[in-house]
């Protein structure tokens, strides 16, 4: 991984029980599994879906000691506010740190790309 400051990163979606809807999130994950370098991402889901963020912060090694959760979330809503902190806090331990970040939703490079989609969906550029 590019950066010093995460032993570990872990993407978190939402969840869906239909195993299509998850392929796109497991392709970002390859992608960003390719940038940063092999066992240093996974994929989790808040619901529905395998692996859960329990399950995969149990399956890390014990030399992950600061872990960051990046939400694919366009927007912060419940489970964001509530739901997520209260996993968090719970994984929570003396010898592992976990960071919650903002959405990805928040960002100013994700608006404008999806500016660009519905510009191209429209045939306006």
């Amino acid at each position: 991984m590019n950066s010093t400051k995460y032993d570990h990163v872990i993407l978190l979606a939402h969840g869906s029980p239909d195993s299509i809807w998850k392929k796109p999130f497991q392709s970002l994950q390859q992608r960003v599994s390719d940038e940063y370098g092999a066992g240093k991402t996974s994929l989790a889901f808040m619901e529905l879906t395998d692996p859960t963020l329990e399950q995969v912060i149990a399956a890390l090694s014990d030399d992950c000691r600061h872990i960051a959760v990046l939400p694919i979330f366009l927007a912060v809503g419940r489970h964001l506010r509530v739901d997520v902190p209260a996993q968090v806090k719970a994984l929570e331990t003396d010898q592992l740190k976990i960071d919650l970040l903002k959405p990805i939703g928040d960002s100013p490079l994700l608006q404008d790309a999806m500016l660009q989609v519905i510009a191209n969906q429209l045939g306006e550029s």
